[in-house]
């Protein structure tokens, strides 16, 4: 079965709706239900894993909040339920972000701002975010790999982990900027794209199908 990768723009407006579900919700249960309007919306743009993955990760929350919180000591109940709450919260907003990063390139999330016609400052400084955090990824697994090869005692990891990554934030950050200027993305020339961007009819079902969800779950989902 052939799936149609998402536009871009419907992405952006699915993500601003389960962000407002994620503020309206007043229970843990219109909370798992909205997840599963988002993990069905995964699926109809051809993500299985990362429903799969969605649903397990709901499921492990569900449970911590469930079984294991209710059983442990006030002082670990204390620390970890506030953390397990807007973990499970964020959810929707996660795999919504995963699903942008999955099926959306750069210059597709490019495209499409632009036929927003939001604010080329905006723009560049979105672009530029959206470049980030896949150099700071790369930038991981080299420090994983530099970890293997020097066999670096598990105490050691996190302080292995954190020292490189601060160091090389602002300057990964620096280079992204420059390259994208060097580019010409803040020329205020008219851009063009080889990309058709426009909506399918999988983007407007999928629109109106989480609008809706969202609606009937704040209005009818009780507990």
């Amino acid at each position: 079965m052939c799936f149609r990768k998402p536009d871009p723009r419907a992405g952006l407006f699915i993500l601003l709706l389960a962000n407002i579900g994620m503020f309206l919700e007043r229970t843990g249960r219109q909370g798992n239900v909205l997840t599963g309007v988002i993990i069905v919306v995964l699926i109809l743009y051809g993500c299985p894993k990362i429903a799969a993955g969605g649903a397990g990760f709901l499921l492990l929350l569900y449970c911590l909040q469930a079984f294991v919180l209710p059983a442990s000591p006030i002082a670990f109940t204390a620390l970890f339920s506030v953390f397990v709450n807007m973990t499970r919260r964020m959810l929707p907003c996660l795999l919504i972000g995963a699903l942008l990063v999955k099926k959306c390139s750069v210059h597709e999330f490019v495209a499409a701002l632009r036929k927003m016609h939001l604010p080329q400052n905006l723009i560049t400084a979105m672009a530029v975010t959206v470049r980030y955090f896949p150099a700071i990824q790369e930038e991981v697994h080299h420090i994983k790999d530099a970890m293997k090869l020097q066999r670096i005692p598990v105490g050691r990891k996190i302080e292995c982990y954190l020292v490189p990554i601060m160091l090389s934030a602002t300057k990964t950050a620096e280079e992204l900027s420059a390259a994208a200027t060097v580019r010409g993305i803040d020329s205020p020339k008219k851009k063009t794209c080889a990309v058709e961007i426009r909506f399918s009819l999988t983007d407007i079902f999928c629109m109106l199908f989480t609008a809706i969800g969202i609606v009937l779950i704040l209005n009818f989902v009780k507990g």
